[in-house]
C-alpha cells in the first residue's frame, strides 16, 4: 500500500484509450505495468548495492574502487541476463536519471514506461548533462510526453527540443560531431560484412534517398548496364530527366484511397509495366535478362550501393532523389542558426549545412512556404485547402501532405510519410474529396488495416502528427 502511494499506478496513454472496455488488454495492460515496476524496482536494488559497494571502497586506490565497480555491474548483469557491459549500461543510464531527471525516474517507479524509454532519454538528454536548467525543464515535459510513446518517438522529439531549447549548445555539439567521421568494416564468418559510414546527416539523406530511389526504380526483370526500363524506353523518355515520383505511363504514383483493390506500391515506378519481350531489342542491341529479380527493396539498395563504391557500376534506372526539409526562412538569411528538420522530424539539420545546400548551384529546389500570410490578397493559394480533381493527388498536394503528415498517422508509427501511402480519409468512391482535409499519409501495413476496418477512425480536425505544427518555415 505504502509503494502504491509513493508511485501511484498509471492509466492507459490517452492515445490508447480506446481499448478500455476490452478486458484481456485491460488485463494485459495491468501486466505491463507490474512488469515495468518489478524492472523499476530490481534497477534501484540493483543502484543501492553499487552505491553502497562503493560507499564501502571509500579511500581505496582508483583502481580497486573501478574494479569494486565492474563487480557489482556484473552482479547485475549475472541476475538480469546480461553481459557485464550491457547491465553497466542499463545501471549508468538508470543512474543518471535519477540524478538528472527525478521526476521522470518517479515515473518510471510508477511503471508508466519501460527500461527501453528509460535508456533513451538518458541517451539522447547527455548533451545537457552540465546544463541543469535545461534539464529541469526537460524532465517537466518527459511525465507527459514519455508514457505511451515508443522508443523512437521519444527520441525524435527530444532531439527536436534541445535546439528549441539552446540552438548554440546543439550547433557547438553539431560541430564538434563532424569530428567524429569514420568509416568501420566489420568481417562475420558467414561470407557477410558490416559496413558502418559515420557522415554529416545531410550528405546521409542524399545518399539514402539516391539508392532508395535508383532501387525502386528497377524494374522486375533486370535491365542490363545499357537498357532503359520499358516504358520510358518505349516512351522515348530520357530517365536522366525524371524526378521522384514521375512517370511516363500508367497510374499516378501516387495512387490513393485503393479500399477495394490491394494495396499498390506507389513508389514502385515500373509495377505496372511488363518486362522486354525476350524477342525485342533493347537500346545497344542488347537484351534484358527473363530472370525475375525477387530481391527485397533492402536487398536491392545494398548491392547498388556495393556495386557503386566498389568500382561506380550501376543501372540506368531513375537516381535523382528528392531531400524534403523545413528549414526558418531566417536560418536561410543568415539572421539565425535555428536548424533546419526532416519532414519526418527524425533528424536535425545544423544551419550552415543547410544553408551550404541552398546555395548549391547543381541542385533543383523548390519551395514551399508553410506560414500564413496575413495579407491575403499577397498570399499564394493554399495548397491543402484546395479540392482536386480526380483520385490521385497531384505532386504538390502530395508533397503538402509530406510536409504536413511527417510520419505514418497510425499512432505509434514512424514510418516517413515520403514513404508512405497516401490515403483518403473518407473513400474516393464515397464521395471523399482529393484535398488535404481528407487525406493522410499511411505506411503500407497500417493503409491495409484502414482498408480492412481495423484502424480506428480519424477525428473530424485533419490529420496530423504530434509535432505537424511547424510555423514560419521553409519547405524544401
Amino acid at each position: 500500500m505504502k509503494n502504491d502511494q509513493q508511485f501511484p499506478r498509471p492509466e492507459i496513454p490517452e492515445r490508447a484509450s480506446y481499448l478500455i472496455g476490452d478486458e484481456e488488454l485491460e488485463a494485459a495492460w495491468e501486466s505491463i505495468v507490474d512488469a515495468n515496476r518489478a524492472t523499476a524496482a530490481s534497477i534501484e536494488h540493483f543502484l543501492t548495492h553499487r552505491g553502497t559497494r562503493w560507499k564501502e571502497t571509500m579511500g581505496e586506490n582508483p583502481h580497486v574502487r573501478a574494479a569494486n565497480n565492474r563487480q557489482a555491474n556484473r552482479h547485475a548483469g549475472l541476475l538480469l541476463g546480461m553481459s557485464d557491459q550491457q547491465a553497466t549500461a542499463v545501471l549508468n543510464a538508470a543512474e543518471y536519471v535519477r540524478e538528472h531527471l527525478p521526476k521522470f525516474w518517479k515515473t518510471f517507479r510508477c511503471g508508466a514506461i519501460a527500461l527501453t524509454n528509460l535508456r533513451k532519454a538518458a541517451v539522447e538528454t547527455l548533451p545537457l548533462i552540465h546544463r541543469d536548467d535545461l534539464l529541469e525543464i526537460i524532465d517537466e515535459e518527459l511525465i507527459d510526453i514519455a508514457p505511451g510513446k515508443t522508443p523512437t518517438e521519444l527520441r525524435s522529439w527530444i532531439i527536436r527540443r534541445i535546439p528549441e531549447l539552446d540552438v548554440e549548445l546543439f550547433n557547438e555539439a553539431a560541430e564538434g560531431a563532424k569530428d567524429r567521421r569514420s568509416v568501420t568494416f566489420t568481417h562475420f564468418g558467414e561470407g557477410m560484412s558490416l559496413v558502418e559510414l559515420t557522415i554529416p546527416t545531410i550528405e546521409a539523406k542524399a545518399i539514402e534517398k539516391k539508392v532508395n530511389a535508383a532501387a525502386r526504380g528497377m524494374n522486375r526483370a533486370q535491365p542490363r548496364d545499357t537498357d532503359q526500363p520499358p516504358a520510358f524506353a518505349a516512351a522515348g523518355v530520357p530517365t536522366d530527366r525524371l524526378r521522384p515520383h514521375q512517370v511516363a505511363e500508367g497510374p499516378h504514383p501516387a495512387a490513393v484511397g485503393m479500399d477495394e483493390n490491394p494495396p499498390v506500391d506507389h513508389d514502385a515506378r515500373y509495377q505496372d509495366h511488363h518486362a522486354h519481350d525476350q524477342d525485342s531489342e533493347c537500346p545497344g542491341n542488347e537484351r534484358a535478362t527473363d530472370a525475375v529479380d525477387d530481391r527485397t527493396i533492402r536487398q536491392r539498395e545494398a548491392d547498388l550501393l556495393s556495386a557503386w563504391l566498389r568500382d561506380g557500376h550501376c543501372y540506368s534506372t531513375p537516381i535523382s532523389a528528392k531531400i524534403c526539409v523545413m528549414v526558418p526562412e531566417e536560418t536561410l538569411t543568415g539572421e539565425s542558426e535555428e536548424p533546419a528538420i526532416t519532414t519526418d522530424r527524425a533528424s536535425i539539420i545544423p544551419a550552415a549545412d543547410i544553408r551550404k545546400m541552398a546555395t548549391d548551384p547543381e541542385a533543383d529546389h523548390e519551395w514551399y512556404t508553410a506560414a500564413t500570410r496575413k495579407n491575403q490578397r499577397r498570399a499564394d493559394r493554399d495548397i491543402l485547402t484546395v479540392i482536386y480533381n480526380g483520385r490521385f493527388a497531384p505532386d504538390r498536394l502530395r508533397d503538402a501532405v509530406i510536409f504536413r503528415d511527417g510520419i505514418c498517422q497510425a499512432t505509434g508509427c514512424t514510418i516517413p510519410a515520403e514513404r508512405s501511402d497516401l490515403d483518403h480519409q473518407i473513400p474516393y468512391e464515397r464521395a471523399g474529396p482529393t484535398s488535404g482535409s481528407n487525406l493522410w499519409a499511411l505506411c503500407r501495413r497500417h493503409h491495409r488495416l484502414k482498408s480492412h476496418g481495423y484502424l480506428p477512425p480519424p477525428s473530424s480536425d485533419p490529420p496530423q502528427s504530434d509535432t505537424a505544427k511547424e510555423t514560419h518555415r521553409k519547405a524544401a
